[in-house]
């Protein structure tokens, strides 16, 4: 076999989770090969063409702060960003962003190729080698075997895929694209448990035939903004304005009429897809009296007319899904470029997974992305990023990396993983985690770098980036700690005319900060030494000021977490020898092998009283009642 088809880990894949998982193997220094089936759909949108929003920006940008690329590229193609929720608390404020898909896709595939280490291949991986419990490579369509110590599966809606419009089907990864069939069977051959999952994406439509002016005009926000840590904030003049409208009585009649023709109602498909972006066919069946539900005109870039309809999921015949766009006011003349169809395709149920994402049957086999039952593109990169980390640790012989559920939004969504059953396709939220005031999307850098360089993922130059930004962070805190503004009259006065409350006792800046109608624009009124500071950093110290009560509570529930965290559990334990607990704990602690009391507290079907028991055994195990 020749030397250059031997590789530290091989990356099957090339949507979001593929891109993060090869990159970040490779610029930890491990000979890195992506196999994906069509090189110039590297990190493509399917679906609707947006990155963020709440919860998923908190994970782009932990991606960015260790070393990802989602938030760079995000900045670089992006045609519209908003900051969404800043009515409420910034543990909830969240970037969304529309791009270019096109010259996302571009932009990803450039990465790719100039990243040292990593190797692209086109091809449709069909087999997995595997030597007794042990990955080895994997073996390509063509005939052609590439050799490597980890493999990191990322293969989207491609496993056993099949793609549906009404009664027509066709079996896909996504439209047109060859599903990997051998792959997913020999999954099943090797005894995982599998399960399947569907989801949809709506209808292209030509802006060309839109009345735009019988819709809502929605715009970005035009104040300096990006996504990515190691980019300065500016303000993006060429944003398009994306467009809202709304469903009307006719439009549920129509679909209400055709509506049997869908796959799920004909039962043609499995049924299970994701509940927060429902179908126009079960919005009508689960909403039966509303009439009014919400949609966005998105445009899929900036040289198309293509629209995404974002709202407007449907699988009914094109004929049909044409007569149901055009009972809205502005579509009436509405075409089509590209229907409406929805996907369904198999997912390995993630309790057979580490905190590593490597699988517990075969050892250097990992899976990252939707065949992990997840949904989104930003899921899915986070998650194969970590799997990418973990492989190349593995390959290197190093101690694996893992984020718990108080260190990142990433954390939380690898134990959710682990530990829930899923009912339908994961997304992560902020209602998902207990940490959400120290978990915010400012602070990810200040969370996750340090520890990312330590194991090698991130590069030099943003490491000392971060740096500098940690320097000037504890000298404006120093600053502030360390000047005492007096209740003198100058004072006094010069706060008044900042619309600042009177003081009537001596405060430091720190102090004032604390206050509501005391920002950080005050502050560099108030203080000329300020002002040549970043908005961004003294954002930061102003939240950490204004929430300081907030964010102690957090780091004290985070403390009682990891006591538990800490209390582990062997790894050759037998649940059968644990007495009184309940036989659907028995069974789903002896399936998830949970390395922790913390974690096995988790796991659905898993009671308090299990628990105690569990402990119990634990402590006579060690003989230390003091555990």
């Amino acid at each position: 076999m020749m030397k250059e088809k031997y590789y530290g880990v091989i990356v099957v894949g090339g949507g979001h989770a593929g891109v993060e998982a090869s990159l970040a193997s490779a610029r930890m220094g491990v000979q890195t090969l992506i196999i994906t089936i069509d090189n110039d759909s590297i990190g493509w949108m399917p679906c609707n063409p947006a990155i963020g929003g709440p919860g998923k920006s908190q994970v782009v940008r932990e991606i960015d702060a260790l070393g990802g690329a989602m938030a760079m590229t995000t900045d670089e193609t992006l045609t519209q960003i908003k900051m969404l929720n800043t009515s409420r608390g910034p543990a909830v404020w969240s970037l969304r962003a529309q791009v270019d898909k096109w010259a996302y896709s571009r932009k990803m595939k450039e990465r790719l190729e100039n990243q040292p280490n990593l190797h692209l291949r086109q091809g449709l991986v069909e087999k997995l080698i595997i030597e007794g419990n042990r990955i080895k490579g994997v073996q390509v369509a063509d005939g052609s075997v590439f050799y490597a110590d980890a493999v990191v599966l990322t293969t989207g809606t491609y496993l056993s895929g099949r793609i549906y419009i009404s009664s027509w089907s066709m079996e896909a990864g996504r439209w047109i694209k060859p599903p990997s069939n051998a792959l997913s069977n020999q999954l099943k051959e090797l005894g995982f448990r599998m399960s399947r999952f569907n989801t949809g994406t709506t209808p292209r439509v030509d802006k060309r035939s839109i009345d735009l002016s019988k819709f809502q005009e929605e715009v970005g926000d035009f104040v300096p903004l990006h996504f990515s840590f190691w980019n300065k904030p500016k303000v993006y003049d060429n944003q398009i304005p994306s467009y809202l409208g709304w469903t009307n009585e006719k439009t549920i009649e129509v679909t209400r009429k055709y509506m049997h023709l869908s796959p799920s109602v004909a039962g043609l498909m499995v049924k299970t897809g994701p509940r927060t972006c429902p179908s126009m066919e079960e919005k009508v069946r689960w909403f039966p009296d509303k009439t009014r539900h919400q949609f966005f005109l998105e445009p899929e870039g900036f040289g198309t007319n293509e629209m995404y309809m974002q709202g407007m999921y449907m699988s009914m015949p094109y004929d049909m899904q044409l007569e149901v766009l055009r009972t809205i006011p502005g579509l009436e003349n509405v075409e089509i470029i590209r229907p409406a169809y929805v996907i369904d395709y198999d997912y390995i149920i993630p309790t057979q997974l580490n905190l590593t994402y490597e699988t517990k049957l075969i050892e250097g086999l990992f899976i990252a992305g939707q065949p992990n039952g997840t949904t989104g593109y930003d899921e899915a990169a986070g998650q194969g990023l970590l799997a990418g980390i973990n492989a190349a640790l593995k390959v290197q012989g190093k101690a694996p990396f893992i984020l718990r559920r108080n260190e990142a939004y990433l954390g939380v969504m690898t134990d959710d993983l682990l530990t829930k059953e899923l009912f339908e396709p994961y997304r992560i939220t902020p209602s998902h985690c207990e940490y959400r005031q120290i978990l915010r999307q400012d602070n990810a850098d200040l969370r996750l770098t340090r520890k990312g360089y330590e194991i090698g993922v991130v590069e030099e130059w943003k490491f000392r980036m971060f740096e500098e930004k940690e320097r000037k962070l504890e000298e404006i805190k120093k600053i502030l700690e360390q000047t005492t503004i007096y209740p003198n009259k100058e004072n006094v006065e010069k706060l008044k005319e900042l619309e600042v409350k009177e003081i009537n006792q001596p405060l430091t800046l720190f102090d004032l900060l604390k206050r509501q109608d005391f920002t950080k624009d005050t502050l560099k009124k108030l203080d000329s030494r300020f002002a040549d500071f970043d908005d961004e950093i003294l954002m930061e110290i102003e939240i950490e000021a204004k929430y300081a009560g907030y964010i102690q509570r957090e780091m004290n529930k985070a403390k009682e977490f990891l006591r538990f965290e800490s209390f582990e559990i062997p790894d050759d334990i037998d649940y059968n020898l644990v007495p009184s607990l309940s036989k659907e704990a028995r069974t789903r602690l002896s399936e998830i092998k949970p390395k922790s009391i913390g974690q096995a507290m988790r796991i659905t079907g898993v009671r308090p009283s299990d628990i105690q028991m569990l402990i119990m055994y634990l402590k006579e195990r060690k003989g230390d009642e003091n555990v």
